[in-house]
C-alpha cells in the first residue's frame, strides 16, 4: 500500500437553499445550467465542484484537481463524492468538448449530476466566439431516460463504494457579527 501526503482542498460552503437547489433531479439541472449560463455575461465560467448535502452546497474549484495525474484524480473525486451526507455531486462550468464530429474542439457550457444510486442527469450547450449561446436549447440527457453515460465523467459514487474513499470534510467556522 502506498501513502502520501495529505491533500487540501479549498473550497467554499454556503446553506443549501432548496429553492435554488432544489432536489428533483431535472430542476436541479435546469438550476445549475442556469448557474452557469448566467456566469457567461462575465466570461467562461471556470469548471466547478458541487457537492449537495441535505443542509449544504459544498464548491471546489476543478482547476486544481486537473494538475492531479489518473488515477488519482479519479480517487479524489471518488472520495468527494463518497463524503458523509453526500445527496449528489455535480460538476459544470465551460468544457472543450470531446467528441466526434464538427462540434470536436467547441467550447460548451456543460452540467453532469451524479446520485448515489448511479442515475445522473447532463445538460450542454455551445458557446458562439463573443460568448452567447448556440441554438434554441442545451442538449438533456438523463440515465432514467435509457442514455447511455457520457464518457469521461461520472461514476464517481460507484468508485467511492468499491473503494472505500471518504473524503473528510473540515469547515472553519465563520464569524457571525
Amino acid at each position: 500500500m502506498t501513502t502520501s501526503e495529505p491533500l487540501r482542498l479549498k473550497g467554499s460552503v454556503i446553506p443549501r437553499d432548496l429553492e435554488r437547489y432544489p432536489r428533483d433531479d431535472e430542476d436541479l439541472g435546469l438550476a445549475l445550467f442556469s448557474l452557469v449560463t448566467s456566469a457567461l455575461t462575465r466570461g467562461r465560467p471556470a469548471p466547478v465542484i458541487f457537492l449537495l448535502s441535505p443542509d449544504t452546497v459544498d464548491r471546489f474549484q476543478y482547476k486544481s484537481m486537473i494538475k492531479i495525474r489518473e488515477p488519482s484524480r479519479r480517487r479524489l473525486l471518488g472520495s468527494i463524492a463518497g463524503a458523509e451526507g453526500a445527496e449528489c455531486m455535480a460538476i459544470l462550468g465551460a468544457f472543450r468538448f470531446r467528441g466526434k464530429g464538427p462540434l470536436d474542439g467547441q467550447w460548451v457550457v456543460s452540467v453532469f449530476i451524479e446520485w448515489p444510486d448511479n442515475r445522473w442527469w447532463t445538460a450542454w450547450q455551445p458557446i458562439g466566439p463573443t460568448g452567447q449561446l448556440i441554438g434554441d436549447g442545451p442538449q438533456i440527457r438523463a440515465a432514467i431516460d435509457g442514455s447511455p453515460r457520457p464518457g469521461g465523467v461520472g461514476g464517481w459514487f460507484a468508485h467511492s463504494r468499491r473503494h472505500n474513499l471518504r473524503l473528510k470534510i473540515q469547515r472553519d467556522q465563520i464569524p457571525v457579527h
